[in-house]
């Protein structure tokens, strides 16, 4: 029976994985073992520990990081699925087959240059994605598979969402998903608490919003906000998957967030902000900052409501709810050539195609 390992390197990897670990499982061929990478900060890895104890996967784990790639090493798995590829040579043996499953479909030019040589499979969402990609040369085979992500769509339980979150029936849901830089949320998130008092609103920050120090100020502010405003529901860190909130939610504010793609799955309206806070040597050097992002995706946001400040906001809100711009109609176009198939089955191709690799 082949073993497939999948390495954690950050809790926000799992949505990613999750889906297509419970594939192979179902598929009853694959023994299945995760394995979280042992970071200085200690937090990540053990919130990925705890929920991947929680769901009954086994882990493989060490003494010290060093420790577990040796063990990692000596086990030999046939099967070794990333969410990055930097220094994949490092974490599977000459033999095995390594996969690429990237865990974001974002704005940064990291998603096309993050490449290891040693890779021997990348699964990617759509077409559009696959041409960008074919651009760089790499020697790799892709395969178009749809998001994994996304397949927990057509399981997860709207009503439950509702109940549990305590939102008010009556009011349209706003989802705020800021990712933690470039990030909105020092500029927009006291407004904004008070704009959308006649809303729900869901609020999810980054995990690195949560655990990194030197973005905990991002964290305090919004744990204020949750405290003094009612209709403000704050997603605590261990609830690391953001899709299953995409039922409940009517419209998304976010940034440079992969969410403004993945939004596109339920054909909702997004609405962008395009400032940020910048670190002082994006200010002062702006082409640095320029570097990280990809600039070809910016020509496909047609489908998005992009604010350049607040004062337009609730204005923004109000016309994205109601579609007097008539931006509905581009989402299922955008929704294809940006995210491939969105049915549910992206985890079960996915298994597919190793099962043909792995001669099964």
């Amino acid at each position: 029976m082949p073993k497939v390992v999948f390495q954690v390197h950050h809790l926000y990897y799992l949505p990613q994985f999750l889906p297509v670990a419970a594939a192979l499982q179902q598929d009853g061929n694959f023994q299945v073992v995760f394995s979280p990478v042992m970071l200085s900060d200690r937090t990540d890895y053990d919130l990925s520990v705890k929920i991947l104890q929680e769901l009954n996967y086994p882990i493989l784990t060490g003494r010290s990081e060093s420790d577990r790639i040796k063990r990692l090493l000596a086990h030999n798995f046939d099967v070794t699925i990333f969410g990055k590829a930097a220094h994949a040579e490092r974490y599977c043996s000459p033999s095995t087959l390594a996969v690429l499953l990237y865990h974001g479909v974002g704005f940064k030019r990291c998603y096309y240059t993050d490449f290891s040589p040693r890779l021997n499979v990348r699964y990617i969402e759509g077409q559009y994605r696959l041409q960008e990609l074919l651009k760089y040369g790499y020697k790799i085979d892709y395969v178009v598979t749809g998001f994994p992500k996304l397949d927990v769509l057509q399981q997860a339980e709207r009503q439950q969402i509702i109940d549990r979150l305590g939102l008010d029936a009556e009011r349209p849901t706003i989802l705020y998903a800021p990712t933690f830089y470039p990030s909105s949320i020092e500029l927009v998130s006291d407004e904004l608490a008070k704009i959308s008092q006649g809303y729900n609103l869901i609020v999810k920050l980054h995990h690195f919003s949560w655990l990194l120090p030197k973005y905990r100020h991002q964290r305090s502010l919004w744990q204020e906000l949750a405290h003094r405003y009612q209709h403000i529901r704050l997603l605590p860190v261990e609830e690391y998957n953001i899709v299953p909130y995409f039922l409940v939610s009517d419209v998304l504010l976010t940034d440079g967030s992969s969410t403004a793609f993945e939004f596109l799955a339920v054909e909702k309206p997004v609405i962008r902000f395009t400032f940020y806070k910048l670190r002082w040597k994006h200010r002062l050097f702006p082409g640095y900052f320029q570097k990280r992002l990809d600039q070809a995706i910016e020509s496909e946001l047609e489908f998005a409501y992009q604010l350049s400040g607040l004062d337009d906001l609730e204005r923004a809100l109000t016309t994205a709810l109601s579609d007097t711009a008539n931006k509905r109609a581009l989402l299922p176009k955008y929704k294809e050539k940006l995210l491939g198939e969105v049915d549910g089955q992206a985890a079960q191709r996915v298994v597919a195609d190793l099962k043909r690799r792995l001669k099964i």
